[in-house]
Parts: structure tokens; C-alpha cells; sequence
């Protein structure tokens, strides 16, 4: 199964001293099944302190609704194991160019994989590889990551990932005030969105709607930080809820799942 890719289109959200965050102008893009393009920026090395120079970056993410808890072999290895919905491995580094991904249930071997994806990873570049849709229909999405932003003293980048299968197109605002995102649809991906740094109440409506579906108070945005709101969950179980993935160094802790970088 090859591996679904986000190609987003570029799109500017100013701030108005006092007034809040402006409407954002044009429609997400849709998924493609395409090679991640090369986003210019600092190396995902350098930011994310891990790795060496000339690495790529991978984040995997868990955004499966209905799938049991995953292992995950990259190049036949073991690298994960038990990697529960909504959670995700951490950043870690591989060396540049294409490596197999298989995910199966936890406890199976690589050959009972239900995600068998290759994914080719350019010199320097940070990607976050979500395993999207409901199990029957399980597949792997790749979504570059902009690390530009963390050269920005000011503001951070934030982008909003449809990745609930069963929940219709959506529009994202701002709490009582403007509109940014209009009418994104599973499994699409907005552009990054350049916002000043702070605290924001958003919420998610079905679009068209002023129901609130997914409310999401006190959404912390810090300095120089690229992040993906994953929404995630299914409508018929009344779980929808988001899963925010900051492209930041982390602390592993010991409940996380940890992943080893095969050899070159």
C-alpha cells in the first residue's frame, strides 16, 4: 500500500493588534498520493536535536479510530511496539532516502502487516507518517513538516489535519470570532497557518454550521513551533477530539514508545 501524501497550498493569516486571528483566504488542499516536496528550512537535525546532519526526521502517529495497539517494523526491524491510538512514537532520525514502514496489531510479525507503505525520506526534512481511516481501510499518510518557523522569535505555524473518517467536511473559527479554516475534509491537510504565539480558544463545526463539534479552549501555541492538529476519533462513538503534534525536542518519558533507527 503506497504512502498517502498531504500537498498543501500556501495561505497567510495576519493578526490585527487587538482584534484576533484574520479570516484565512482559499480552500485546503486535498491528499495526493505524490513524493513529499522539499520544504525549505533549518535541518530537522539541528531543531529537533536528534540525529546528524543530512538525516530526515519521522514522527509516526496512531490516528486509526478502530485499530488496536500497533508495532511498527521500518526496514523489516522492530522499532515500536504498542503504540496506542492517539499516541505517537516521538521524533526520531533515519538516514535520507526510501524505507519500508509495515504496522501490525501488537504481538504479530512484519508479514501480517495492515500498513506495508515505502516512504522516501529527503536529506534534512522532518515528516510525520499517520496511519489514517478506520482499520478496514487502514493506509499511511506523510505530512512534511516546515520547520522554518523556528527561526521566528514571534510567532509559531499551526495546521490542521482531518483524520476523522467518519465525520463530515468542517469549518475551524476562532471562538466567537473569525473563521480559519472553511469546509476541510478527511483526510485533507490545511497549510500552516502563521499566528503570533499565545493561548487561543478554537472550535470545530461541521461546516456550514455554528455547532460546535470539537471544542478546543486554551490551545497553547509557543514561539518558533510548528504543530499539527490532528482531529481525530469517530462522530457515531462520540469521541472526536484532537491530538496536537509539535515539531519540538521532547523528553521521552517511560510510558512512551520508543524507536530504534535501523542501521543505514
Amino acid at each position: 500500500m503506497e504512502a498517502r501524501t498531504t500537498r498543501t497550498r500556501r495561505a497567510a493569516v495576519a493578526m490585527a493588534a487587538g482584534l484576533g486571528l484574520a479570516t484565512l483566504i482559499g480552500a485546503p488542499a486535498r491528499a495526493q498520493d505524490a513524493t513529499p516536496a522539499q520544504m525549505a528550512g533549518p535541518a530537522c537535525s539541528e531543531v529537533l536535536g536528534i540525529g546528524m546532519a543530512g538525516d530526515a526526521c519521522v514522527n509516526i502517529v496512531h490516528a486509526s479510530p478502530d485499530a488496536p495497539a500497533v508495532d511498527i517494523y521500518v526496514d523489516g526491524a522492530a522499532a515500536v511496539e504498542n503504540l496506542a491510538f492517539g499516541a505517537t512514537t516521538g521524533w526520531v532520525a533515519l538516514p535520507a532516502g526510501e524505507h519500508q514502514v509495515q504496522v501490525t496489531p501488537t504481538g504479530e510479525a512484519a508479514d501480517a502487516a495492515v500498513i506495508d507503505a515505502t516512504v522516501d525520506l529527503m536529506v534534512d526534512m522532518a515528516y510525520e507518517v499517520a496511519a489514517i481511516g478506520a482499520v478496514a481501510e487502514i493506509s499511511a499518510a506523510v505530512f512534511p513538516v516546515d520547520l522554518a518557523v523556528t527561526e521566528d522569535m514571534e510567532n509559531a505555524a499551526v495546521r490542521v489535519i482531518h483524520a476523522s473518517p467518519d465525520a463530515p467536511a468542517v469549518d475551524i473559527a476562532v471562538t466567537g470570532g473569525d473563521m480559519l479554516v472553511e469546509n476541510l475534509a478527511y483526510p485533507d491537510a490545511t497549510d500552516y497557518l502563521m499566528v503570533p504565539a499565545g493561548s487561543y480558544d478554537l472550535e470545530v463545526r461541521p461546516t456550514g454550521t455554528e455547532d460546535v463539534a470539537l471544542a478546543l479552549p486554551g490551545t497553547e501555541l509557543a514561539t518558533g513551533t510548528a504543530y499539527s492538529v490532528y482531529a481525530v476519533g469517530t462522530v457515531a462513538d462520540g469521541a472526536l477530539t484532537a491530538l496536537a503534534v509539535p515539531a519540538a525536542p521532547e523528553a521521552p518519558t517511560a510510558e512512551e514508545a520508543q524507536m530504534a533507527t535501523p542501521e543505514a
